[in-house]
């Protein structure tokens, strides 16, 4: 009984309430007693006192009986209630379990009814399949085998052209090798003639130009002795020269011997000594030329080895 109190604990809240109120009534009932009043005689008070104690007693027992039995009536209906309510749940739950199973074999019936259609569904859009497929392949062996005929005529039709075209070109191509052959030929030998008509012209030049270098080298190399005097007499000596230090120097110049350009193609190894030999020869400007006009042309661009010491 403790424990079907404990698994509800308004019941047992109840049955607490119903407890303290009992006690409470009997404490009350004892007070409100009233007390007898003295009497003369020893006899006569003792036998009133034992009738009021056991009067007393019998009205305690009574009420503790009368609520005993209220109780326990009080707790046989909320059993008899919880019973009818726990009958009530399982009753709802037994419904409802009852509802679920019958809805989950409704939904299974409904899906295998689904199942079924699509099923069938499927195997008709199958077989609509195959057969979409099976009129496309006989449509396109049909295409096919008329494209294979038509092809095959062209084909034919191609090759003859082309066997007709190929013995016109053939015979143009051969036309056309012969007039080539002889352009060629007609050239080569033209072009025989020219190259030993030049070969015999330069070669003249060849010797004229040597014979001519033989008699102005040596007016070349004094005119180059000249110019390389005049720069040493404008080169200032730097700090940093040394004996035997030399470089190649570049010179453009212009009619008149004007001096454009100065540049050390060759280093002596000494940026300072480099750099007094450009500026010795722009301040050389203009450089004796020779007295021949004709020789100007080896002095535009002008090379030579300055080296103070000679």
């Amino acid at each position: 009984m403790l424990k079907d109190l404990l698994s509800h604990p308004r019941a047992l809240l109840f049955a607490l309430l119903v407890h303290v109120v009992l006690v409470l009534l009997l404490v009350a009932s004892v007070e409100w007693v009233d007390k007898p009043p003295p009497l003369q005689g020893s006899a006569e008070i003792v036998q009133a006192v034992v009738i009021d104690e056991r009067q007393l007693r019998a009205q305690k027992q009574r009420k503790q009986d009368e609520e005993a039995a209220r109780l326990q009536a009080i707790a046989a209906d909320e059993r008899r209630r919880r019973e009818t309510e726990q009958q009530r749940q399982a009753e709802e739950q037994r419904q409802a379990e009852a509802a679920e199973q019958q809805r989950q074999e409704q939904l299974k019936t409904e899906q295998a009814v689904g199942q079924k259609k699509r099923q069938a569904e499927q195997q008709r859009l199958a077989e609509a399949e195959a057969k979409r497929k099976m009129v496309n392949e006989q449509q396109r062996k049909a295409e096919a085998e008329a494209k294979h005929k038509s092809e095959a005529e062209t084909t034919r039709k191609a090759e003859e052209d082309a066997k007709r075209k190929a013995a016109i070109e053939a015979k143009r191509q051969a036309e056309a090798d012969a007039k080539r052959k002889a352009d060629e030929d007609a050239k080569r030998k033209a072009e025989e003639a020219r190259r030993q008509r030049e070969a015999e012209e330069a070669l003249q030049r060849q010797l004229a130009e040597e014979q001519r270098g033989r008699l102005s080298q040596s007016a070349i190399d004094q005119q180059v002795a000249i110019i390389r005097q005049k720069v040493a007499r404008n080169w200032i000596r730097p700090p940093s020269a040394r004996a035997g230090m030399s470089c190649e120097v570049a010179v453009r110049l212009i009619p008149g011997g004007e001096v454009v350009e100065a540049r050390v193609v060759r280093s002596s190894g000494d940026a300072m000594f480099d750099r007094s030999v450009e500026a010795a020869v722009l301040k050389a400007s203009p450089l004796p030329m020779p007295s021949d006009p004709g020789l100007f042309e080896q002095f535009r661009q002008l090379r030579f080895v300055f080296k103070p010491e000679g």
